[in-house]
């Protein structure tokens, strides 16, 4: 994994995530973790969802990485990955690298032995995820799911279900099966993502109601992620903050950007209302 290699170094600098002798079967509730490319994985946030086609979604994040599992369906068994499957785990770091296990050599799978209203969502994974054109892998083992609950918050400060991103994507609709907001080190992320793309939006936490300029760096920022791990930058844009409560850990308002080459993906009509 040598293209990340150095930002987990500064992530493992500020994050404790544990390490390798850390004991898998603790006694956390709810849980998602793992042995990842050699390093200890473990989220802070969690929440499973079941879509409207049937589909179940397991998320956990920390204020670094994502992992996100799509199956096929929304029942205990046992649900493979890989190229031509209809489930998939994906891997993204800073809202940026996504590695997927469709992609490459991928492979793996994901046992469920539990899905329940009240309990939650309980199982194991493994899998090896790859970058667009196998440019790098990734892998996932002794993966451990526990208890993960349905429409559980994602934010550190308590976010909810009630989350809410859309935009469009050169004319087209996102439609996000996912949104998530996360307050790392006094920087706001917020995103909205689905097994295709995801866009992500950098704000800091003392952020107050007004008109604000995307960039290609600095305080705000702007960015579009293809599943591939291909990611565009803002170069141009526009966010308008209407609220902003660092006291209930609240923020919402509209945006647009355009990224630069060599795609320049034109983001319209953007909207969000999140809980971090």
């Amino acid at each position: 994994m040598k293209r990340i290699s150095k930002y987990l170094l500064i992530a493992l600098a500020i994050v404790t995530f544990g390490s390798c002798s850390e004991n898998l079967e603790e006694d956390n509730v709810p849980a998602i973790q793992a042995v990842r490319n050699g390093e200890f994985f473990k989220s802070s946030q969690m929440s499973a969802t079941v879509n409207a086609d049937g589909t179940l979604s397991v998320i956990g994040q920390n204020s670094l990485e994502r992992l996100e599992f799509n199956l096929e369906d929304d029942g205990v068994g046992i649900y493979r990955l890989g190229a031509g499957s209809q489930s998939e785990a994906i891997y993204t770091f800073s809202g940026s690298e996504s590695f997927s296990s469709n992609l490459g050599n991928g492979t793996g799978e994901v046992r469920l032995t539990s899905v329940n209203a009240l309990s939650g969502v309980t199982g194991t994974f493994s899998f090896v995820s790859y970058l667009a054109n196998n440019a790098d892998s990734l892998y996932m083992r002794k993966g451990v799911i526990f208890q993960v609950p349905f429409d559980g918050p994602l934010g550190t400060g308590g976010g909810s279900s009630s989350n809410s991103f859309n935009a469009n994507v050169d004319g087209v609709a996102l439609n996000p099966q996912t949104v998530a907001a996360v307050d790392s080190s006094g920087v706001i992320l917020v995103s909205g993502s689905n097994s295709s793309a995801a866009i992500t939006l950098s704000i800091p936490v003392a952020v107050t109601p007004g008109s604000y300029s995307f960039a290609s760096s600095g305080d705000y920022t702007a960015t579009y992620t293809t599943s591939g791990g291909a990611s565009a930058t803002s170069v141009t844009g526009t966010l308008e903050v209407v609220t902003a409560d660092a006291a209930a850990s609240t923020l919402s308002g509209t945006f647009n950007f355009v990224t630069g080459p060599p795609n320049n993906f034109d983001i319209t009509n953007g909207a969000f209302s999140v809980s971090y």
